[in-house]
Formats: structure tokens, sequence, C-alpha cells
């Protein structure tokens, strides 16, 4: 992938987006600033956005190696895939062809490692998100958080209304979905982010959204689930 050079791109939102944070009709102007990216330890290079005072890798982690060169392990089998106790990365329905778009899953394991993101960035914590999802409630955006977020494309239609976002601030939220603690697939219908943030010993915080257009969600799910890595600069 080509690295973005350092720039603004000043998006204008009309009609969806047209209240501010008393509810008034006006129009928000975000303004996009893109950061110089980052390699990771495979030599996958990814673009980054900065938005408020945080800067996030713009795409799903797509690496197979932590930061120090060591290797995660693969895992296929559904089976093996809900025991696991120790770090493992699969592409969706165990599928290369989807790395490129979706990036790997990976489980609780890998991110608590600390070494999942290239060196420089690290899994966001709980209080990490909450700030992203803070500054996008300053504009206005407190329980649809998610519309800017999201891709615009890929999502399903949610009873027969586009399941697509703006990506208004450039994060590109796809719908990836989740290699769940049975090993099964499913994709089109919801993002699932990581937090390095543990709830206790079985599950971690994590960050949802899906095709309804419904609020962002922070929850907690098993560590053995896998979910998409984004990663934002120390």
């Amino acid at each position: 992938m080509k690295k973005i050079p350092i720039g603004i791109i000043v998006i204008t939102l009309f009609s969806l987006f047209s209240c501010d944070k008393e509810g008034n009709d006006t129009n928000i102007t975000f303004k996009i600033q893109y950061g110089e990216g980052v390699t990771d330890i495979d030599g996958n290079i990814y673009g980054s956005v900065r938005i408020g005072e945080q800067e996030w890798i713009s795409e799903n982690l797509r690496t197979s190696k932590f930061a120090d060169g060591t290797s995660i392990i693969n895992v296929v089998e559904n089976s093996s895939w809900g025991n696991l106790t120790t770090e493992a990365w699969c592409y969706y329905d165990n599928d290369s062809q989807y790395n490129s778009l979706y990036g790997k899953l990976y489980n609780w394991h890998a991110v608590e490692t600390e070494k999942l993101c290239p060196t420089g960035w690290h899994v966001p914590n709980d209080a990490e998100w909450t700030l992203l999802l803070d500054y996008l409630a300053s504009y206005g955006f407190r329980g649809t958080e998610e519309q800017v977020l999201k891709s615009t494309f890929g999502w399903n239609d949610y009873n027969g209304q586009s399941g697509n976002g703006t990506d208004a601030l450039g994060w590109n939220g796809l719908p990836a979905s989740l290699r769940g603690d049975s090993g099964g697939f499913g994709v089109g219908n919801s993002g699932h982010w990581w937090s390095s943030s543990e709830y206790n010993t079985d599950r971690a915080w994590n960050l949802s959204f899906t095709n309804a257009n419904e609020s962002v969600f922070m929850g907690h799910t098993y560590k053995k689930v896998g979910n998409s890595v984004r990663c934002i600069k120390d």
C-alpha cells in the first residue's frame, strides 16, 4: 500500500449530519489530518490519521509477528481455536484473500503481550477508546459515533437502509466481524476491536459497532474470541 503523505483534507458533512451539539441546524466540518503511517515487522505499510490528540492506523493490523520478530501461531481448526490460552491469529474465514482488506483477527492473549503493534505504537486501552468517542461526542455525535467511523462500503443493509458509514474521519472501520470462541466467523454486520484493558481472568474489553447504525458499544468478551486490532501511537 502506498504511504499517504501528510496533508489536510477538509470534508463538509451535509444533510445526514446537520446538527451541532445543541441540535441546531448547521453543517459540521471535519479537518482530517493524515499522519506518516507506519510499517510493521512483516513489512506491511499502514496509513494513519490524527483524530483530536490521537494518531491511529487507518487499517486493521495484518502482522503475523510480534514487534520483536517472534512469530504468532496461525490457528485454523475451530476446536483448537476455542481452547487456546496462548497467542494466535487467523484470517477471516481462514482465507488469505481477506487479509489485505480486513486484516487479521487476534485473540486477546496476543494483545496482552504488549508486543503486537509496531514499535512506537500500542493497542489502545479502555481510556483511549473513550477519548476517541468523547471527541466525536464533542461534535454532536454522541450515540451516532459509528456513522463517522465506519467505512463507506462493505456493511450489509439493515431494515432496508444502508449499513455503510461516511468514514468522515478517515478511520475506515470495516465489518470484519469476529471469530467466535467456538471458531465460527461472520462478516458484513459488525466490527470488533480489542482494548488492551482486561475485564477479568476470562474476559477483556473491546469496542464494537454494527450495520444497524446504533451507538458504539464498549463491552467485554472472552479472551479467546478473535477480534480486529487498531494501533494508536505512543
